[in-house]
């Protein structure tokens, strides 16, 4: 069985986007859960004077034998500068993926 939950929250006033995915299922016994979120926020700026960051890349990975589970989180972190209307706007965003695995057979909560 494979359950699926979206979330995708956005907020006008703080120029905030946040979309959230999550995915569990069993399969041959292993339980596995998928977490991928994005978000976004937008600021205004008063001239592209400065160049954007470059991004930033953390990978982690835990292994735990005796619990018999396996967690591994990628993420990346940075900015753009966006052009529109004659405004330029600073885009800061970040996107991680979360997956984690576990050989007991047990409910799915979400």
């Amino acid at each position: 069985m494979r359950e699926l939950l979206v979330k995708n929250l956005t907020s006008i006033n703080k120029k905030r986007k946040i979309l959230s995915l999550s995915e569990a299922f069993n399969k041959d016994g292993v339980l596995t859960r998928v977490n991928r979120s994005f978000v976004y926020l937008v600021r205004e700026v008063n001239g592209a004077g400065e160049i954007a960051e470059k991004p930033e890349f953390f990978i982690y990975k835990i292994h735990d034998s005796k619990l018999k589970q396996e967690k591994f989180l990628f993420k990346i972190k940075g900015n753009f500068y966006v052009s529109c209307n004659q405004k330029i706007y600073l885009v800061i965003y970040c996107h991680s993926l979360r997956i984690a695995l576990s050989e007991e057979a047990q409910e799915i909560i979400t």
